[in-house]
C-alpha cells in the first residue's frame, strides 16, 4: 500500500526477491517469512488481512494521510509467455477485489478527496501484445484501426474488433483485454474509484498510452464526472515533457478530463540495458540531475494546466524528493491551487514517511 503509491526515481535499494530467496534457503519457509514480516514486509505493507489494513488506514488518517492501494502484478517482458486468458482473468478479479477494498476502507470526514488505486495493464493484457501494438502504432502513416475512439467504440459495445498488425489469437487477445480494461474502470468508476494506471517499459508504453486513452475516451468525458482514469508520465524519460504538453491538449480538444501521475520513473537500469542490447539512443535523462530538471518541468506543466482548467485537469507530484514537493506547494500558493483541490501527493508506505506527514499536517 502507497500513501498515493509512486514509484521512485532509481533502482530498488535492494533485490527483494534475491533477499527472500536467501532467507528461505537459510532459515526455511515459516522462519523466512517471519523474519520478513518482521522487517522489510513490515516497513512496506499495511497487512495481510482486510482487519490489518484498515487498522493501518486508520492510523494514516489520524496523521491526515489517505491510502492507495495497489495490484502489484505485472508481466515482465522476459517472463515465459501465459497460456490462455486464465492468468488474466484472475488478476480482473483481484483488480475487482481491490476496487471493493478501497470503497471499503474506513472513511475520515477531515479528509476530503477522491478514492484511487493503481494498476498495471500488462496484469490484464500481455507482454507480447503490447509489444506488437508498439512497434506498430510507432510506424509513420499509421491508420485509424488503432485509434483510441475505436478501441473505446469496441471495449462499450463488445464487438469484435480486427486489427490488421495481429493475427486471429493476437486479435482474439486484443478483445478479451479490452474488455478486461473496461470492466475493471466500469466497476471502479460505478464505486467512486479512480483508477491510476501505471507507466511501465518505453517498448510497450506506447501501446499502454493507447489503452489508456481510450479508457479515458471512455470514462473521462464530463458527464462521468472524471477523471476516473489517469497516466502515468516518466519524468527520466527524454520525451517526456514533450509526450505531455501533446496528451494535456488533446485531452483538453476532445473534452475529456486529463488525470496524470508524474513520477521520476522506476526501470532506469532496465531502459539502458536494453538500448545497448538494441543498438539505439538510450532513452533515459543522462543524470540524476537531467531527471531532476525534467521533473520540474512536467510538474510547472501540469500546475499551469491545473491553474487554468481547474476540475477538468489532476496532478498526483508522486515524489519523494524533498524539493519536488517543496516546488509543488510553493506553486500551489502562487496559482491559488486550493489544498483540498485537484492535486494530491504520493509517497510509497514506509519509504519517505516524513515528507508524508509534513504535508498530511
Amino acid at each position: 500500500m502507497g500513501l498515493e503509491a509512486p514509484r521512485t526515481g532509481s533502482e530498488p535499494l535492494f533485490p527483494v526477491t534475491q533477499l527472500q530467496a536467501w532467507s528461505q534457503r537459510l532459515l526455511g519457509s515459516r522462519l523466512s517469512g517471519a523474519l520478513l514480516r518482521a522487517s522489510v514486509y513490515g516497513q512496506f505493507v499495511a497487512g495481510e488481512t482486510q482487519e490489518e489494513v484498515e487498522g493501518c488506514v486508520r492510523q494514516l488518517q489520524a496523521l491526515g494521510l489517505r491510502p492507495l492501494l495497489a495490484v502489484p502484478t505485472e508481466e515482465e517482458p522476459d517472463s515465459a509467455a501465459q497460456t490462455g486468458e486464465a492468468w488474466y482473468e484472475g488478476n480482473l478479479d483481484a483488480m475487482l477485489r481491490c476496487v471493493d477494498l478501497s470503497r471499503g476502507l474506513p472513511e475520515s470526514p477531515d479528509l476530503a478527496g477522491k478514492t484511487l488505486m493503481q494498476l498495471k495493464v500488462t496484469a490484464l493484457a500481455s507482454t507480447r501484445l503490447c509489444k506488437d501494438l508498439t512497434s506498430w502504432i510507432t510506424k509513420p502513416g499509421v491508420s485509424s484501426e488503432l485509434s483510441p475512439e475505436r478501441l473505446a467504440e469496441a471495449m462499450d459495445s463488445g464487438q469484435n474488433l480486427q486489427v490488421s498488425c495481429l493475427n486471429t489469437e493476437q486479435n482474439q487477445h486484443l478483445q478479451a483485454s479490452l474488455s478486461r480494461l473496461n470492466r475493471v474502470a466500469q466497476y471502479a468508476r460505478d464505486q467512486q474509484v479512480g483508477l491510476l494506471v501505471d507507466a511501465e517499459y518505453t517498448f510497450i508504453n506506447p501501446a499502454l498510452s493507447l489503452l489508456v486513452a481510450a479508457l479515458a475516451v471512455r470514462w473521462n468525458s464530463p458527464r462521468e464526472g472524471g477523471p476516473w482514469v489517469w497516466n502515468t508520465y516518466q519524468a527520466y524519460l527524454k520525451d517526456t515533457h514533450e509526450r505531455l504538453r501533446r496528451d494535456a491538449e488533446a485531452a483538453h480538444r476532445a473534452g475529456l478530463a486529463f488525470g496524470v501521475k508524474l513520477v521520476r520513473g522506476a526501470y532506469l537500469e532496465k531502459e539502458r540495458k536494453v538500448s545497448q542490447l538494441q543498438g539505439t539512443e538510450d532513452p533515459t535523462q543522462p543524470d540524476y540531475e537531467a531527471t531532476s530538471r525534467s521533473y520540474s518541468r512536467c510538474l510547472e506543466l501540469m500546475l499551469s494546466l491545473v491553474s487554468h482548467h481547474g476540475p477538468m485537469c489532476h496532478l498526483m507530484v508522486a515524489s519523494h524528493n524533498e524539493e519536488s514537493v517543496r516546488q509543488a506547494t510553493k506553486r500551489m500558493w502562487e496559482l491559488g491551487i486550493p489544498l483540498d483541490g485537484p492535486v494530491c501527493f504520493g509517497q510509497l508506505l514506509g519509504m519517505c514517511d516524513h515528507v508524508s506527514l509534513a504535508l498530511g499536517m
